[in-house]
């Protein structure tokens, strides 16, 4: 993985989470927000942690914005500020900025600005468990696009004990088997909640025996994994 330089902007409980999954994986976070107190809770997990107003361009200019590889403005409840920071962040040549929406009509008017990379987490969060109850089978769900998901699902009665190329759903469906998760047990745990646990197989190949415990995790089109969850 290449290491990126990231500016996060508005760091509210969604930021926050951001920024350190962000510094965790290893990349150079700068986080930004007018208040001091949230800046001070976040410091020891970022790269750079400072208070500013974002819509100061000079400000923002003097913390080398324009050399991250990416900014993204993360602020929810202040639309305003929103608009003036990603208008000051073309102007400082940041090339690649995502930006948050709430509203159909916030959407409409960043990209008006010109900001292609919108992004609303509430909305995903809201589609995500929203498939999870709908499915039998489903275990969790995480969208990449407004067409493609990744999706982890016990194996259908259907498929048990068929091997991957038996199954296949590649052809029959148009979905791909990223991996499997099965569960094992650790019998030389130490405690009562290790003995159980879940193993990764890594790329499953197609003489792979799905079975009754599998999780399958699956990508696709939300219209093919729909299709295949409803049969």
């Amino acid at each position: 993985m290449q290491r990126k330089k990231i500016a996060v902007i508005g760091i509210g409980s969604f930021g926050k989470l951001f920024v350190r999954y962000l510094f965790e994986d290893g990349h150079e976070v700068i986080a930004i927000d007018k208040d001091i107190t949230v800046i001070d809770s976040i410091k020891d997990y970022v790269t750079v942690a400072v208070a500013l107003d974002a819509t100061d361009e000079h400000a923002l200019r003097s913390q080398g914005i324009g050399d991250v590889d990416y900014a993204v403005i993360a602020l929810a409840d202040d639309f305003e500020t929103s608009i003036i920071c990603a208008d000051s962040l073309k102007k400082s040549g940041v090339k690649n900025i995502f930006a948050r929406y709430q509203t159909e009509l916030q959407k409409k008017v960043l990209e008006l600005l010109g900001i292609q990379d919108l992004f609303n987490p509430e909305e995903k969060a809201a589609k995500s468990m929203a498939e999870t109850l709908s499915f039998v089978g489903m275990r969790s769900s995480f969208l990449l696009s407004d067409e493609y998901s990744v999706v982890e699902v016990s194996v259908p009665k259907r498929y048990i004990n068929l091997t991957i190329a038996e199954a296949d759903l590649r052809h029959k469906y148009n979905i791909n088997i990223i991996t499997i998760k099965r569960p094992s047990v650790n019998k030389d745990a130490k405690r009562a909640s290790d003995i159980k646990s879940e193993k990764i197989l890594g790329i499953p190949q197609g003489n792979t025996v799905l079975r009754e415990d599998d999780i399958v995790v699956l990508f696709g089109s939300q219209v093919d994994l729909s299709k295949f969850l409803e049969t």
